[in-house]
């Protein structure tokens, strides 16, 4: 089985060529040892590989008799050294961690290489299926404009992190590689999370959301990004699936983000609205209502820069401001002097929206979700009596006119 280097300089970066032969070298002693489970391995991911990530798909037979093989590949620099990714192609300073073995379905998880490396004190980890870097799907994976679903999850500083994600320690411990990601799968749930697709090269991509959250956008991911919300310790970028065409990477957008990621839904998500086809609508809807005029045709690529653009003009157009500390700044006052505005959305009141319902409830709706699909949903954020003669009356606009319809 031959590890393929262009792949993975594709979905992620280039690393020392030497690493390339290091991991030649342990695959070439699994697939020694183990004749024909590499091959079976490409063969099980022929099931998962258009599907959700939340999907689960196994081979037909018992739980408990069928097993798959899972191989795990961790690449982690010396965390004393501050490494860039422009520059990992020279460094040497790596070790790395092989795990083989054959699991059940309830113990599965998939096969994973992991790069990991700090950068101003920041643990940046890197993942990537494994299958991909054997060769699955390899002519739609290099095929120039094809698709990836990735993520990037947050994890804050706080001091149980320190010891019980090994990547994190000085000098390195010693530990094996089914330690190492079981540590890094439990820390995704305490994590913030956001989902994205594209069709540039994963830095390309990136150097786009630094952009961006440099010169101070104001969507939820970049504010994250600049550490509004925590102090950053551990940045994962994850790719969950690559070769995708345009219409399978929009489906499985708006599956990911609407049951992993949607800040409405979720309060450690990070996506402002749902992803693939309802956010191109969602996008164009308050397009349309704010009176911004979009200077390109809205696609899958450029729906976030459009985003950000849109959130932009509605800001200004309420607040005369795109600020997000003078933004609030209005709305706190907005609250305290308007009794109107006061009455509807007081928390205390249990047959009225919050105006987190409120907000949640139009971008819903400018989404196109049914209006009890938007019901169903309004009631987890808070258990409020709200029938769906109000939910109309909201979003014909016969409600909570006072409110302003904003992206925030």
């Amino acid at each position: 089985m031959k590890f393929n280097s262009s792949v993975f300089e594709k979905l992620l970066f280039p690393l020392n060529k030497k690493a390339y032969g290091e991991l030649q070298k342990a695959v070439d002693g699994i697939d020694r040892n183990n004749p024909g489970k590499l091959k079976e391995m490409l063969e099980n991911y022929q099931n998962a590989a258009t599907e959700s990530t939340l999907k689960e798909e196994w081979r037909p037979g018992a739980a408990n008799q069928t097993k798959y093989p899972t191989l795990n590949i961790t690449i982690y620099f010396d965390p004393s050294t501050d490494h860039k990714i422009s520059t990992l192609h020279k460094a040497s300073d790596y070790r790395i961690i092989v795990d083989y073995e054959e699991k059940t379905p309830a113990l599965y998880t998939g096969n994973h290489l992991v790069v990991g490396f700090h950068h101003k004190g920041v643990l940046n980890s890197f993942i990537v299926p494994m299958e991909y870097l054997f060769g699955f799907g390899e002519t739609a994976v290099l095929k120039q404009g094809s698709y990836q679903l990735y993520s990037h999850t947050l994890l804050p500083e706080e001091s149980q992190y320190e010891t019980a994600y090994p990547l994190m320690q000085n000098p390195l411990p010693d530990i094996n590689q089914k330690g190492l990601y079981r540590a890094q799968k439990a820390h995704q749930e305490k994590s913030s999370i956001y989902v994205g697709i594209t069709k540039r090269t994963w830095q390309e991509r990136y150097k786009q959301h630094c952009y961006a959250t440099m010169k101070g956008s104001n969507l939820l991911f970049h504010r994250a990004l600049r550490g509004e919300f925590f102090k950053i310790k551990v940045l994962e970028h994850i790719v969950e699936r690559a070769g995708l065409t345009e219409t399978q990477a929009l489906d499985l957008e708006e599956t990911e983000v609407e049951n992993r990621s949607l800040s409405s839904l979720y309060q450690k998500g990070l996506n402002m609205i749902p992803g693939g086809k309802a956010g191109l609508q969602c996008i164009s809807h308050f397009a349309k209502r704010t009176g911004y005029t979009l200077v390109q045709e809205l696609n899958a690529d450029n729906m976030e820069a459009v985003l950000l653009e849109v959130q932009k003009h509605t800001l200004e157009r309420n607040f005369h401001t795109s600020d997000m500390k003078l933004v609030n700044e209005k709305i706190a006052k907005l609250w305290a002097e308007n009794m109107d505005f006061r009455v509807k959305v007081m928390t205390g009141q249990h047959n009225r929206f919050s105006f987190r319902q409120i907000q949640s409830a139009r971008i819903w709706d400018a989404s196109g979700w049914t209006h009890d699909k938007i019901l169903e949903n309004l009631v987890k954020i808070e258990n409020r009596k709200i029938g769906m003669d109000q939910l109309e009356r909201l979003l014909d606009g016969k409600t909570y006119t006072s409110i302003p319809e904003v992206l925030m």
